[in-house]
């Protein structure tokens, strides 16, 4: 029986000093009055009378494809006082590697920039008129640490209020075939990709070049970057150009949500067939595509409000030069609630920011949803409770974490109760809660998909629970533990899957089969695809967990301990496990109640 407990602190210290950030200030080099700047950071920028209202307009002047790239700065005024945008285009596209770089002339000093920034103002740049655009690396002074924060905060501004988002996929020739199976599936979308289902996409598109280009699309690295969530979320017109082939956006976004929804339902067998097909890779990948939350995010985005947490987990594994963009490159999607959410400051230390930002996050929603995005695999600089969004994982491990993170809602461990906290020093969080258990004892965790691995984890959990089973009392079914007492299945309204309780439906006889298709080696996934997924999303990266008072069972994080406490705290869907560490409490992890 859960035995009420008296607030208890549940934080941790810093556990170190927290390095301080050394900037480093770019400006004129006296005394040898050089007339090539290194890079744009080099370039002496003209001074902003406002930055938090002024933004840099970049003027692309006119030329031939081979001719040498001229540009013009000039400060303008984000708004007019009618509230329109000054901007009428702006350019979202991959740094690429900073170290190699070549030339262009920026007012009258020549400065170096990437290689893909150099190739995207060649194929933008027009032959008989100047085009204007907003480019972060040049219209941002990214040596200037408080100007860059003051044009963070403007990015909503920026591309909501562009008339149009110009994305640059790169200078290949691939686009054309790319672009054409993608139309083909706007044109029909009710054309499988499986050839062997009918009706089905024309053969000739889905020949081995055509699959090729359709890889390169999904593998291009501008869905890995952090920024091209807002920039393609609130642009009023998306123009993604590849070379010299273009295809607006809509028409783009819908159609990688039709290879998706096709990869996910009807054609899942392209994916999960024991013969490897081409377009494999497309779904699987550690690369796989973003771009098709794209088009859910942009009808959110205009009708209703963007869960601001739900967008860091699903988008946290997206690249950023700087790991405070992981927080800074979302902000422009917070509206309500969030509205306000943070000031960018680049002075800051990025564990500073992730503290901040969880602490907004508990105060403005008053739960603990924030505790269930942490990952254990951390270092010492960054408090137990707050999630630290630079941690890595591999497609596998993400889909699970990210599966569990959207089914929160599905569970109310404290019930109505709300998290009323605070800080009684930076580092340290106090919230209210109950002691429910400890732990008493632990199976191995389950550390990859294999079907091996799968079966020796699962024999083992399976004679814990039966060693563990407490005379005169009912212990839950493995089976409902493993599923987490919910099942994922495809909702096609929503062109997603989603999580329900499982209530009084028996999946025990369906669990055994597919129990028996793993002891025989065969993949389980073509004949019990959704509850696979169910599985596989509940139980990787967890291990089996056996309470000592009341032998619950339940899965966590493997790093829990014997002796780690189970409790309940105000505002939390799951009930959560803390370690004591003298007078404060470390979170080891959460599961559901």
């Amino acid at each position: 029986m859960a035995q009420p407990a008296h607030p208890k602190r549940i934080l941790e210290l810093g556990m170190g000093v927290i390095s301080k950030m050394t900037q480093c200030f770019y400006g004129l080099k006296l005394f040898c009055r050089p007339k090539v700047a290194d890079t744009a950071y080099d370039y002496v920028y003209p001074r902003m009378e406002d930055a938090r209202r002024d933004v840099r307009i970049v003027t692309i002047q006119p030329g031939r494809f081979k001719d040498p790239i001229a540009c013009d700065l000039d400060t303008v005024r984000l708004e007019d006082p009618s509230g329109t945008s000054s901007i009428s285009q702006a350019l979202s596209y991959v740094w690429g590697n900073p170290e190699i770089r070549l030339p262009i002339r920026l007012g009258e000093r020549s400065v170096s920039v990437t290689v893909n920034l150099e190739s995207a103002l060649r194929h933008l740049r027009y032959e008989d008129r100047p085009r204007r655009m907003w480019i972060d690396a040049l219209s941002i002074n990214q040596a200037d640490n408080i100007e860059k924060g003051h044009q963070v905060a403007l990015m909503r501004q920026i591309y909501r209020g562009s008339a149009e988002v110009i994305v640059w996929l790169g200078a290949s020739n691939e686009g054309e075939l790319a672009f054409e199976v993608l139309s083909e599936l706007v044109a029909n979308p009710d054309h499988h990709l499986d050839l062997a289902l009918a009706p089905h996409l024309d053969e000739r598109l889905m020949d081995r070049s055509h699959i090729d280009a359709l890889l390169k699309l999904g593998d291009n690295d501008i869905w890995r970057r952090m920024w091209i969530v807002q920039e393609c979320t609130m642009a009023q017109k998306l123009e993604f150009l590849w070379g010299t082939k273009s295809m607006k956006g809509a028409t783009l976004l819908e159609a990688l949500g039709h290879i998706t929804r096709h990869g996910r339902s009807c054609c899942s067998k392209l994916i999960h067939s024991e013969e490897d097909h081409p377009l494999r890779p497309f779904f699987t990948s550690d690369g796989n595509i973003k771009g098709r939350d794209f088009k859910d995010y942009r009808a959110r985005f205009s009708t209703t409000e963007i869960d601001l947490l739900d967008a860091m987990g699903t988008y946290r594994l997206q690249r950023a030069f700087d790991s405070r963009d992981k927080i800074y490159g979302l902000l422009g999607l917070a509206m309500g609630q969030y509205k306000d959410f943070l000031e960018p400051d680049y002075t800051l230390p990025v564990e500073q920011v992730y503290e901040a930002a969880a602490i907004q996050f508990i105060w403005r929603t008053a739960k603990l949803e924030l505790l269930s995005h942490i990952v254990h695999d951390r270092g010492v600089s960054i408090p137990t409770w707050v999630p630290d969004w630079r941690i890595p994982m591999n497609h596998d491990g993400f889909d699970a974490h990210w599966a569990r993170t959207q089914d929160l809602n599905l569970y109310g461990a404290s019930g109505s109760t709300r998290t009323m906290c605070n800080q009684s020093a930076p580092g340290n969080l106090v919230v209210e809660g109950i002691v429910v258990d400890t732990i008493s004892n632990i199976g191995s965790e389950l550390k990859n998909l294999s079907l091996e691995q799968i079966d020796s984890t699962l024999n083992e959990w399976q004679q814990i629970a039966e060693a563990e089973k407490r005379p005169g009392k009912t212990q839950t079914p493995l089976w409902r533990t493993l599923m987490n007492d919910a099942v994922r299945e495809w909702d096609a309204s929503v062109n997603r899957y989603r999580g329900k309780r499982l209530g009084g439906r028996d999946y025990g006889p369906q669990v055994e089969e597919w129990r028996e298709l793993v002891r025989q080696g065969t993949d389980p996934r073509s004949t019990h695809f959704h509850l696979n997924n169910t599985l596989a999303n509940c139980t990787l990266n967890r291990g089996l967990l056996i309470s000592r008072e009341n032998g619950y069972i339940g899965l966590g994080p493997a790093q829990v301990s014997v002796g780690d406490l189970i409790v309940i705290l105000n505002g939390g869907n799951m009930c959560y496990i803390l370690r004591n560490v003298g007078l404060t409490y470390r979170i080891i992890g959460g599961k559901p109640l």
